[in-house]
């Protein structure tokens, strides 16, 4: 009987799920992690990313009309999925462990372009435009 529970442990590896969940607001953000574009955020509808392994990712959301936004996130692992018990939490339990980490992104609007004629008369005040000579 020991025998058979030992296989059946062996038989049926448990499983942990590593999940980056992305939300922005505004919403209607393009996402990418280390250059991969993953998805776009909806209202109530953030982007699950799934991972193999721990570390740094870079994080960019665009949007149009939007400033973009870059962070570096850091994804450390829990306390289960530390050496030596993340063999056990790995391979012999029994159900579905989960490992969520939450990143919120806001981006801001970028102002209105100048008109052309008002921005003609910054660079003029500037001394960065040259009149034009017929």
């Amino acid at each position: 009987m020991l025998l058979l529970l030992l296989l059946v442990a062996l038989g049926a590896p448990g499983c942990v799920e590593r999940q980056l969940v992305i939300e922005t607001d505004p919403p209607g953000a393009e996402l990418f992690v280390d250059g991969r574009e993953v998805g776009t955020t909806a209202a109530g509808q953030p982007v699950r990313v799934t991972f193999e392994a721990y570390g740094t990712r870079t994080v960019v959301a665009r949007r149009r009309g939007h400033a973009p936004v870059r962070r570096d996130v850091t994804l450390d692992p829990p306390w289960w999925q530390l050496f030596p018990i993340d063999v056990f939490t790995d391979l012999l339990w029994p159900g579905t462990l989960r490992d969520e980490h939450r990143l919120e992104l806001t981006l801001t609007p970028r102002p209105a372009p100048d008109e052309p004629e008002a921005l003609e008369a910054r660079a003029r005040h500037m001394g960065l435009h040259e009149e034009k000579r017929p």
